[in-house]
């Protein structure tokens, strides 16, 4: 899934990876055009690491694993932000603290820290969670193996001395990377289990009142977004509980929470109730989702340039193909960044549904709070929004039910 936010430091707040950020530096406006197959292949989820190079491979002494150096101009780098990859060899059900910090303090290093897993697949990243410019990950380790840590800045070109360790935590941050771990696997947790994890979450929380961090607030939201999937009805209450929550920490956290759990809260907001799709396609016709009352439709955000979404198009054509002729339609939302490539696209692969122009698509986006992509929306006969998330043999499963009790 790619995520995409409209404000920067929702982006920031939140730490992911995979982002468009509209009209900020980095962000869509800066991509090169991404109906081309290069802007594709790096908007498609990463398979490996983009940090690429021979790795400096850390040592245990005492326990303790430490490098002391430099970042220079002639490191290597990523769109500017200058890096060292190192290796290190960590235990199986062991929770590390793994430090990047600025060791000159006469220079202001603003460093980011990456844990990776030895294919390149992102664990975790920290920018001042170490307090002020440092960064910290607190990892617990689920399988043993050689593991990738990337020491780089937050800022482009930013250059300097620093020092990286990777030692045991405190009880607290233990106990800590222990629930982390246990909500990257809520899709898998029984009912019971789940809520406990979310009373174990909510006291968490509620405990470190205003001293809660950016950090907490990232926790907070993969929380939400994993129940999302298992239960959006949850999730809402979820969400609001987490608003109430962060209204103790800081004034600028506690503003930026609530915008961020407010956005997400949008398109759960919309299950049950009839939904508005109205704009112009990408021909230049007409559309109103009010046009299509006693049909079923499948109302998909997506964009050329998302891999997930790409992805999905086989099992939407394979659906259509089936279903057409029973009632299923569908319009597509696109985000892309001109209606020409979406055309281009839409010709190319042959799709056979319209899709709303970019720049009501934007404004559709916004109204249901939509993040991530793909967004798939399924509307009943009645106009009535039954899925968000349609995708899948969930799909097929779907309209094989609406269609046969319609029919």
């Amino acid at each position: 899934m790619v995520r995409l936010f409209a404000n920067w430091w929702v982006a920031c707040l939140l730490g992911l990876g995979c982002l468009l950020l509209t009209g900020a530096p980095g962000g869509a406006g800066d991509k090169k055009d991404p109906g081309d197959k290069k802007a594709d292949k790096d908007d498609a989820p990463q398979t490996e690491s983009k940090f690429k190079g021979k790795a400096i491979e850390l040592k245990a002494k005492d326990g303790k694993f430490s490098y002391e150096g430099e970042l220079t101009k002639d490191d290597a780098a990523v769109q500017n932000h200058h890096y060292k990859v190192f290796t290190v060899r960590l235990d199986a059900g062991k929770t590390y603290r793994m430090e990047m910090r600025s060791a000159d303090p006469n220079t202001k290093f603003d460093s980011y820290l990456f844990l990776e897993d030895a294919e390149g697949k992102n664990l975790a990243q920290d920018d001042d969670g170490g307090g002020g410019l440092d960064s910290r990950i607190v990892h617990k380790i689920e399988k043993a193996g050689v593991y990738r840590l990337v020491a780089s800045t937050f800022p482009a070109n930013h250059t300097g001395k620093f020092t990286l360790t990777v030692s045991p935590p405190s009880e607290a941050e233990a106990k800590e990377a222990a629930l982390i771990l246990r909500v990257k696997q809520l899709d898998k947790a029984t009912p019971a289990e789940r809520k406990q994890l979310l009373q174990d979450v909510g006291k968490l929380l509620q405990d470190k009142g205003a001293k809660l961090s950016i950090e907490d607030a990232r926790l907070a939201f993969q929380v939400a977004s994993v129940l999302e999937d298992v239960d959006p009805i949850l999730a809402r209450d979820v969400y609001k509980d987490y608003i109430k929550t962060f209204a103790a920490a800081e004034e600028k956290l506690a503003k930026l929470a609530e915008r961020a759990f407010s956005e997400a809260m949008k398109k759960l907001e919309i299950i049950g109730k009839e939904i508005a799709i109205t704009g112009k396609t990408v021909e230049g016709k007409d559309f109103d989702l009010k046009g299509l009352k006693g049909k079923v439709v499948l109302v998909d955000f997506w964009a050329t340039w998302c891999g997930p979404c790409i992805a999905e198009l086989p099992n939407i054509q394979a659906a259509y193909k089936k279903y057409h002729d029973k009632g299923f339609e569908v319009i597509g939302v696109s985000l892309d960044r001109t209606d020409d490539v979406v055309k281009k696209f839409v010709e190319d692969r042959k799709l056979p549904w319209a899709c709303i122009n970019i720049e009501d698509s934007r404004k559709l986006a916004d109204r249901y709070g939509v993040n991530a992509i793909p967004f798939p929306v399924l509307v009943d006969s009645e106009g009535r929004v039954v899925s968000i998330r349609a995708r899948g043999p969930q799909l097929d499963a779907l309209l094989e039910r609406l269609l046969n009790a319609k029919n």
